[in-house]
């Protein structure tokens, strides 16, 4: 199995050891999310390194899980890469994903290179500051999102929590915990029932769920009420037949930005 390789830093520099744990960090995650997009059982895979040098530290990492599909996955994540770079966005990429590759960018104020086999990509001050200037397209208002809480971060402030969705492709949506809501967050999170949370959503050029979502309301517990599902089902066809939610989304930017 090849290794994708990433180097972190200027050549004959080190680095330091908290630059290597952030980059690691939203590295895993970033590559956890890519693979969640053929398979959402992925978002736990984990990776191990495998082979490393030091100066500016190059790392060789492979997933511990061999069933996964180690060629797609790096292939994919140094095109993506390359893509973003330019502020090109994959029609197809997860709003999850486009999240963790933007929090990859913002890792360190220093050169990060990725290489598979004849791909390679390098993210600088530049590329940052291009995605950065064209990641967020539209905000809403007032939107509502139905699912689970699953965790809280209190360490810093504004402070945040992990919100993922009960509609499928299921995913991580992180979410702005104004002060005063802590206590409700925490004990949706206690209950572990399904919520709905109602807030100011940003929304990327591409996905289906919010980059992020400042939450406005406390989450309010909700109970399905099935005789009303079982009225609905089948009546409703928001998606015409034949492709995914994702694929009709884009279609709808597509027409929007030729219309423009």
């Amino acid at each position: 199995m090849e290794a994708l390789w990433i180097q972190i830093g200027e050549s004959g520099k080190h680095i330091g050891l908290r630059d290597l744990e952030r980059v690691t960090h939203h590295l895993q995650n970033a590559l956890r999310a890519l693979a969640s997009e053929q398979d959402e059982r992925r978002m736990r895979t984990d990776f191990e390194i495998v082979e490393a040098s030091v100066g500016s530290l190059q790392i060789s990492i492979v997933p511990t899980d061999k069933s996964v599909d180690a060629d797609w996955l790096f292939n994919q994540f140094v095109e993506d890469v390359q893509h973003l770079t330019q502020a090109r966005f994959r029609p197809t990429m997860f709003s999850q994903t486009l999240a963790e590759y933007q929090d990859l960018f913002e890792a360190i104020r220093t050169t990060l290179s990725c290489k598979y086999q004849s791909r390679q990509a390098r993210i600088d001050e530049s590329a940052r500051q291009l995605l950065k200037q064209n990641i967020i397209r539209t905000v809403a208002y007032d939107v509502c999102l139905v699912g689970r809480i699953e965790s809280v971060n209190i360490h810093t402030n504004p402070y945040t929590c992990n919100f993922y969705t009960k509609l499928e492709p299921r995913q991580r949506v992180r979410c702005i915990v104004p002060e005063g809501m802590l206590h409700p967050v925490a004990d949706a999170l206690k209950v572990e029932s399904l919520v709905e949370i109602i807030g100011n959503a940003e929304y990327g050029p591409v996905g289906i769920y919010p980059l992020r979502f400042t939450l406005t309301h406390p989450p309010k517990t909700v109970q399905p009420n099935m005789e009303f599902l079982r009225r609905v089902v089948r009546s409703l066809d928001l998606v015409p037949e034949g492709i995914t939610a994702v694929e009709y989304l884009q279609r709808l930017r597509d027409e929007h930005a030729q219309a423009v």
